[in-house]
């Protein structure tokens, strides 16, 4: 039944997100789904459809040459079935901004990643954490006053929110236009974002209640709803 219902949802969830980018940017990139052969972990990655057109998840900008794109979004995603197999959930996901800067003569370089890892969901530790590909003369100056060795920018897990509140593809995407990394996007794309960004919080919100109801009941008393504790044999 898990294998199944792995298939069913990583599939939905795929094409979830390929709506997400389809109204937002012109590629031919989408996302797609690796299945285990049985149960386990499935990978969700954004790939080129056409190589010849738009290779490794390339973003064509107005000022770029479709055989030649100087930027590509890098996206993964590791989902499975949570433990009672009633839905599924996120075990790990990258979003990055890569660059190409040499037109094809070397592979293109990280500029930004965004990455969330269930794994690491201990106290101390970031769950979701950016990485930033860049040089920091301030924060080499830190380490050496310290008598310690500067580590590479992008080593350094800056931290970006928990497992509730983990980055999503439309806040990444959100970023890019924000930050003007990017501006060719399609008419009308930021309303139908935000509105697919609003629906993941609702989602959220419900996950965040069924792991918190004291705290989640107590929200509701305070705005006046009344909450009726669920019966012994309703609970299960």
């Amino acid at each position: 039944m898990s294998s199944a219902i792995l298939r069913t949802e990583s599939e939905a969830f795929a094409a979830l997100l390929n709506r997400i980018v389809d109204c937002a940017v012109d590629t031919t990139a989408g996302f797609v789904t690796e299945l285990p052969p049985r149960g386990g972990q499935a990978h969700i990655e954004f790939v080129g459809k056409d190589r010849g057109r738009s290779p490794d998840g390339a973003l064509i900008r107005s000022c770029d040459s479709r055989d030649r794109p100087a930027l590509f979004l890098r996206a993964k995603y590791t989902v499975d079935v949570n433990p009672d197999g009633s839905y599924l959930r996120v075990v790990s996901s990258s979003l990055g901004l890569w660059v190409d800067v040499t037109e094809g003569q070397r592979p293109p370089r990280p500029v930004v990643r965004v990455e969330f890892d269930r794994r690491r969901l201990q106290p101390g530790r970031a769950a979701a954490p950016v990485h930033l590909h860049a040089n920091s003369p301030e924060l080499a100056w830190i380490y050496g006053s310290s008598g310690q060795p500067s580590p590479h920018l992008h080593s350094l897990h800056f931290p970006a929110g928990g497992r509730r509140f983990r980055p999503t593809l439309e806040e990444f995407l959100l970023f890019l236009d924000r930050e003007s990394l990017f501006n060719d996007w399609k008419d009308g794309w930021k309303p139908k974002l935000i509105q697919s960004l609003e629906a993941w919080e609702r989602l959220q919100a419900r996950a965040t209640a069924r792991q918190y109801p004291e705290q989640a009941v107590g929200a509701l008393e305070a705005l006046g709803y009344g909450v009726t504790a669920p019966t012994e044999d309703a609970s299960g």
